[in-house]
């Protein structure tokens, strides 16, 4: 299977990851697989653990998974941030980027569910003195 990104596709992602994360305290990854998934919300929840996304000292972390093989995206948050937000929030913010997927394809996609997820965490966690990167940037495989 041929790759949904390029390497500087991913690069600009990375560069927009940490645009958002430098208003906010909290961290967001992307993951974007061609695996054969068949429980797109079970994978990406052992996917969440697996990278330590649990670990964040406030507890508001938020993953996006898209895995064009399925043709799925999920976008969840830990404890603090799903109780900030709720259900409908996941949903609406999967239902932009589905949109925008079918719209401008996958790099635009991923910028709507960042932005998305950007202007909540600054709204709810600022960034403050003295935060740190606790999770790395890059792009999940």
């Amino acid at each position: 299977m041929t790759r949904l990104l390029t390497d500087e596709e991913e690069a600009v992602l990375v560069e927009l990851i940490r645009e958002q994360e430098a208003r906010t305290s909290a961290e967001i990854r992307v993951c974007v697989t061609d695996k054969l998934v068949f429980r797109p919300q079970r994978f990406a929840w052992r996917l969440f653990d697996d990278i330590g996304m649990r670990e964040t000292r406030e507890r508001n972390a938020a993953l996006i998974v898209m895995m064009p093989r399925v043709k799925k995206i999920v976008v969840i948050g830990d404890k603090a941030l799903h109780e900030t937000v709720g259900d409908s929030y996941w949903q609406s913010t999967v239902s932009a980027m589905v949109r925008k997927m079918h719209a401008s394809g996958p790099l635009e996609s991923i910028r709507e569910g960042l932005q998305l997820l950007g202007d909540t965490l600054a709204a709810h966690w600022p960034r403050k003195d003295g935060d740190i990167n606790e999770l790395p940037d890059e792009i999940v495989r």
